[in-house]
């Protein structure tokens, strides 16, 4: 295991808390279902998909995928599905360089019904309809 990712993404993870910014305390649109995951679930849900962002195993690890069933799970409304994207923009900001491509093909190397865009720090999340309404 890398432990200095691990680090980071821990210290983010406590950064991320301690600055209320949890799926949880966004303010939801009206009538909009709560989220079942906090961004707290999911970093660690996808701290085990790190290895494959940055190129070092070619395919999403069993507990990367586990992750991102999870979150598939989770995240059912278009609201929560936003709150994901956002949520992992911020925790990638902290862990180095990664391929942004290869976020979208987790789910699909997994066989999971979750679509992602690729995301990095320019990506706007609000305006990923496509991959929201599904």
């Amino acid at each position: 295991m890398n432990w200095p990712i691990v680090f980071l993404l821990l210290a983010n993870l406590a950064l991320l808390s301690w600055s209320a910014s949890s799926i949880e305390d966004l303010d939801p649109p009206p009538n909009a279902a709560p989220s079942l995951l906090s961004c707290d679930e999911v970093i660690l849900d996808l701290v085990p998909c790190l290895s494959y962002l940055r190129g070092e195993t070619k395919q999403p690890s069993a507990a990367c995928c586990s992750g991102a069933q999870k979150i598939s799970n989770g995240a059912k409304s278009q609201a929560a599905k936003k709150d994901v994207c956002t949520c992992i923009k911020k925790s990638l900001a902290s862990v180095g360089p990664y391929d942004k491509n290869l976020i979208p093909l987790i789910p699909q190397k997994c066989g999971i019904p979750l679509t992602l865009p690729p995301i990095d720090a320019k990506t706007d999340c609000s305006k990923y309809s496509p991959w929201l309404a599904i």
